[in-house]
């Protein structure tokens, strides 16, 4: 039970309350409540700066890598390919000795660590490479059935083309720059240089 003193009190209270001139809880903003703001406000800064940075650092990185990737793998299809158009053309009669050589440019490819974006372009070479190795050791038989030989020719021309097409499916997806000439190379550039891939 309240005493009187306190029933006059708690009258007088929601009498106030009740005409709005008594309010609960006075809000106001403190000096220590801003700086508190302030440090938020920096802190999320800080945050977003942080992870722009991480975000470039790999991303070039990555474009490096992709570079490195791509001038490897080009060394080796340039070569591969050249051995080929020589035994195609008798300029190599040599077949083992071609065998041999392409066996080792295939398991080079093949040791090669591809980006990401850029796993199927490196399987796609690696069949093309495959395709090269099957028609050499055709050309190495006894028995040479030209059709048989045109027909592997074609498969080998649907193999690189396939590789062509995954390269330019990477580019886009790494969001690089490119060109294809008509000659058939990608000329492309990454951080404002360019590369010419065949």
């Amino acid at each position: 039970m309240l005493t009187a003193a306190q029933q006059k009190v708690k009258q007088e209270l929601e009498e106030l309350h009740a005409n709005g001139h008594f309010q609960k809880e006075v809000k106001f903003n403190s000096p220590a409540n801003k700086r508190s703001k302030k440090k938020r406000i920096f802190l999320l800064i800080g945050v977003l700066l942080f992870c722009l940075f991480i975000i470039i650092y790999f991303s070039s990185s990555n474009h490096e890598e992709i570079v490195s990737y791509l001038a490897i793998e080009q060394n080796y299809t340039e070569q591969s390919a050249q051995l080929m158009n020589d035994v195609i053309e008798k300029r190599n009669l040599d077949l083992q000795e071609a065998k041999e050589t392409q066996t080792k440019f295939l398991s080079n490819e093949i040791a090669v660590k591809a980006p990401a974006s850029f796993k199927n372009h490196h399987q796609d070479m690696i069949a093309a490479m495959e395709q090269r190795l099957t028609i050499l050791s055709y050309l190495a038989g006894k028995n040479i059935d030209p059709v048989r030989l045109n027909k592997y020719l074609i498969e080998l021309d649907v193999k690189q083309e396939l590789a062509a097409d995954s390269l330019l499916t990477a580019f886009e997806r790494e969001k690089i720059e490119y060109v294809v000439q008509d000659d058939g190379t990608v000329q492309y550039w990454i951080n404002s240089t360019s590369y010419q891939n065949n």
